[in-house]
């Protein structure tokens, strides 16, 4: 027996022995075969340029990148760099080639038939014509639509070499961008290769104008935003050949763009978006031709509903269009695990996951659209009956059609904002304060942000009285001409000099806050004009920030978070001049993120219920801040963030305050 399975044992041995020498002669193959192509494929030096087709008649130039090592992202002394820039050592074993510029508005129409910026913009009016020509890099495309880019380019086009076109990675991207630069900047020095917000005048300019990086490529700092393959993940990807394969809805977009301030355009910048935004007129596309396909990831399945498709989904139209004679109601069954059924028309690879996400995008932004999804339900009010459309069709619809309706409301708001804005008072100090009309909110975000001291229960709040609220933080300018000092950290020394006078005042107390609204309005022409100042209270203050919104911030998502404030992502470690970001909708600046605001309220749990002109509890030992600021990060902006309340008598040098103003008039 000993001597049958020791001869067992070897004859197993010599046939895994073959097997195994199969494998590797058939892998020798390969890879030979490998290698030829990439001798075809590869270039000489560093810089070399050659001509790809993209389409029949439509050429692009691109430069070749030789395989190498760097280190991915920020060091800790980099200016404005942020945390989702922890440096990662990163080797590319193969090299690529890489398009010298973004694909222009040319290029993509030759390949794609046309060019999305000759239709209507995001506001319900034509692009701009100066945002528009052959040579001016595409924009208003999405990562999915990048994606079908590169399959008709690679599906018509033979390739001698073996290569494939591709989004770069984002390793690939930042390699090619560097060409060997460790500093912020190629060469060190922007305004030579970048086109922003300091010298762009507020519009595209034509690819190629600003030198080239010491590998030849154009554009890669400023000029517009870039889709690259990787889904975003904070924490940068290591390693070799690194791609972050994370798989979710959201992509990296790399370079800045022109309308972003300089140090939005470094080297490390780094920032994302949905992978299915199309409105987006900033971000265009780079092309790399790889040797190798690179792994294209789908987003994940939602966690929130189990399963890969839904059972059935169903529109409905408003209770007084269901009551009719012909039911506004029209439902998809499903048939099969990758079919639906609508009638006689049958619909494949409908994935649950990808309508989901149009969905949410369209219930963020427009209160009609409610999605039930424990009965698979779509409502969206004040509607008629939907045709019958593949559900991902619809999906994408109802999300177009939501943004669209939210885009083109801001748009008619725009000239009643700037007649609110002229109805505004300009005070005898020269302060500012916006009219804000009564009305409802739900205040609170449902949630308790990490940082946070106060739960935010969502609850209806409904304010009686007109009121007006300073349009800006005040600043330490106004805060000397009133109380004879300037208090603040923020001055001197600690800004390097430079005149903080428009930065807010900082370093005062709710006491002073206090003092400070009772001595303005004892200046003789405020009390001549019956004007009593006042901090507003904490509902006062969400409502305003919010301007009518249920975002969570009052501009919509956090992507969004540094046009429109300041935080430890932006400010450089230090407060701003107020003014300087975005104003909301109702016409207030840096609500979200700057300093701090001190509120009326005592510090204390949100009443149940519905309310009508809370103003917190009778007593306590805290008083309410409200917004964020400069050393925290944005998501403790978010409209219904309550931080913690200090004792009336603390000061800090992240807190400041604005002025409320009474008044019957503002609805009339």
């Amino acid at each position: 027996m000993r001597i049958l399975a020791k001869t067992l044992a070897v004859i197993v041995a010599i046939a895994s022995l073959a097997t195994a020498q199969e494998e590797a002669a058939k892998l020798e193959i390969v890879d030979t075969a490998g290698a030829e192509a990439y001798v075809k494929f590869k270039g000489n030096r560093a810089g070399e340029e050659r001509e790809f087709e993209l389409a029949p008649g439509a050429k692009m130039t691109f430069c070749w990148c030789p395989a190498g090592e760097f280190m991915m992202g920020s060091p800790p002394s980099e200016e404005g760099r942020e945390s989702r820039e922890d440096q990662a050592k990163v080797t590319l074993s193969k090299g690529f080639w890489i398009s010298k510029t973004e694909v222009t508005q040319s290029q993509w129409a030759a390949v794609m038939g046309s060019n999305p910026l000759d239709g209507i913009g995001p506001y319900g009016k034509p692009h701009p014509e100066k945002n528009k020509g052959p040579n001016l890099p595409i924009v208003g495309v999405s990562w999915d639509d990048a994606q079908v880019f590169m399959e008709k380019v690679n599906a018509t086009l033979g390739s001698e070499d073996g290569g494939m076109m591709s989004l770069p990675t984002e390793a690939q991207y930042e390699y090619a961008a560097r060409a060997g630069e460790t500093g912020m900047y190629p060469g060190g020095s922007l305004d030579e290769v970048a086109w922003h917000d300091g010298n762009s005048g507020g519009y595209m300019k034509p690819v190629g104008t600003k030198k080239a990086n010491a590998w030849g490529l154009h554009d890669m700092n400023g000029s517009t935003w870039e889709w690259v393959q990787d889904c975003y993940y904070e924490e940068l990807p290591g390693g070799t050949d690194a791609i972050a394969k994370q798989v979710g809805a959201d992509r990296v977009i790399r370079g800045g763009c022109w309308f972003k301030e300089a140090t939005r355009c470094r080297l490390a910048t780094r920032s994302y978006r949905w992978q299915g935004a199309s409105q987006c007129f900033s971000i265009g596309v780079r092309v790399v031709r790889n040797s190798w396909p690179v792994e294209v990831t789908k987003p994940a399945i939602d966690p929130e509903i189990t399963g890969l498709n839904v059972s059935k989904i169903t529109y409905q139209g408003s209770s007084s269009e269901k009551s009719s004679v012909n039911s506004s109601e029209q439902s998809f069954e499903q048939t099969g695990p990758k079919s639906w059924m609508s009638g006689e028309l049958a619909y494949t690879e409908v994935k649950r996951n990808e309508w989901n996400v149009h969905l949410k995008r369209a219930a963020a932004v427009d209160s009609r659209v409610q999605i039930d999804l424990a009965e698979m339900k779509i409502h969206f009010r004040g509607q008629g009956p939907k045709e019958v459309l593949p559900i991902l069709n619809a999906s994408k619809q109802l999300s177009a059609a939501a943004e669209a309706a939210i885009e083109q409301a801001r748009l008619s708001n725009a000239e009643s904002l700037e007649a609110q804005a002229e109805k505004g008072i300009t005070n005898s100090i020269g302060m500012k304060l916006v009219p804000i009309a009564k009305g409802k909110l739900q205040m609170g975000s449902g949630v308790k942000e990490a940082g946070a001291w106060h739960a935010e229960p969502r609850h209806e709040v409904t304010l009686t009285r007109d009121y007006y609220l300073g349009a800006f933080e005040v600043t330490q300018a106004q805060y000397l001409t009133v109380m004879g000092n300037n208090p603040s950290y923020f001055q001197g020394d600690q800004v390097n000099g430079v005149d903080s006078s428009n930065h807010p005042v900082d370093q005062v107390s709710w006491d002073d806050a206090v003092e400070f609204c009772k001595r303005l309005s004892e200046l003789p022409e405020e009390r001549a004009a019956g004007r009593v100042y006042r901090l507003p209270t904490e509902a006062e203050w969400e409502y305003a920030c919010r301007a009518g919104s249920s975002a969570p911030f009052g501009f919509g998502g956090l992507e969004l978070a540094e046009d429109y404030g300041w935080f430890n992502s932006n400010s450089k470690g230090l407060s701003q001049p107020v003014g300087q970001k975005n104003r909301s909708d109702w016409g207030l600046y840096d609500m979200h993120g700057n300093v701090m605001e001190w509120c009326s309220d005592w510090a204390g749990d949100y009443p149940e219920g519905a309310v009508s002109d809370p103003t917190g509890p009778k007593e306590g030992d805290l008083r309410m801040k409200r917004g964020g600021d400069w050393m925290r990060p944005a998501v403790l902006g978010k409209s219904g963030c309550r931080m913690n309340g200090f004792p009336p008598d603390t000061r800090s040098n992240y807190v400041g305050f604005r002025v409320a103003l009474s008044s019957p008039e503002v609805s009339n």
